[in-house]
């Protein structure tokens, strides 16, 4: 499908090829989406800007008329509402599921599995000074990590340690310099060679629901970037990447 997407695009206009595609792009994109970028390019010849931040602040910003043609949320609430405005036009797409991983650096003395038994137990011993997750007001992640601290019966007794970041991104950061004691983070990035190379991870039940909505005012190529994140091409990617395949 995508290839035959391609043909028809080499009889559009050489003013379509010089847009530029701005792309909205939950954090947890931020290792997989240029090598998505890449492969469009390659294929399309259409450039592409990408800017990364947690969904509900992305969500705050289209709502005032911030600049952007495609918007990939880490869960389905926050492109729902810009549906609900009239804020964008056609269907949104599934692209992903997303799943969450328990991570610790190496400086870390945190044991990480998947019940949290390591860290109750840490909790309970005092060990645990700060524990980093991403904020739940505006970050699907952040929400997640709510939802899975509670159902272990843990969110009462690490509530007051906990360091909120802006997006999932921030906590991977936060993970890393062994300034905190763990932290609930992306297990795509979790994953990541340089990433995994600094800590210990363990996936955590749970996923989310990943969506993208092209905006109103988009040009059709967003259309066209739209069907190339459904090939599967970008499926394979997707994949290699940490990420769920749709449906399963």
């Amino acid at each position: 499908m995508w290839r035959s997407v391609l043909l028809l695009m080499l009889w559009l206009p050489c003013t379509v090829h010089a847009q530029t595609l701005r792309i909205a792009a939950a954090a947890d994109l931020r290792f997989v989406m240029p090598e998505l970028v890449s492969s469009f390019q390659q294929l399309s010849g259409i450039r592409v800007n990408v800017t990364y931040g947690s969904s509900g602040n992305i969500t705050n910003q289209l709502q005032h008329g911030a600049p952007y043609d495609v918007f990939f949320s880490a869960d389905v609430a926050y492109a729902e509402r810009l549906q609900q405005w009239q804020l964008t036009r056609g269907e949104a797409l599934h692209y992903a599921e997303g799943y969450v991983a328990l991570f610790a650096s190496h400086r870390s003395a945190l044991d990480v599995d998947a019940d949290l038994s390591g860290l109750k137990q840490a909790l309970l011993a005092g060990q645990i000074q700060k524990f980093a997750i991403a904020n739940p007001a505006h970050a699907p992640y952040g929400q997640l990590a709510e939802r899975i601290l509670r159902e272990h019966q843990l969110w009462e007794m690490i509530e007051d340690r906990l360091l909120l970041a802006e997006n999932a991104a921030q906590v991977m950061q936060f993970s890393l310099t062994g300034n905190v004691d763990g932290g609930i983070v992306p297990y795509a990035m979790a994953i990541q060679p340089r990433m995994a190379a600094r800590g210990r991870y363990q996936q955590l039940p749970g996923s989310l629901y990943q969506v993208a909505v092209i905006l109103k005012q988009a040009p059709l190529v967003a259309e066209q970037f739209l069907e190339f994140i459904a090939s599967d091409e970008a499926l394979a990617i997707f994949q290699a990447h940490g990420f769920g395949r749709v449906g399963d």
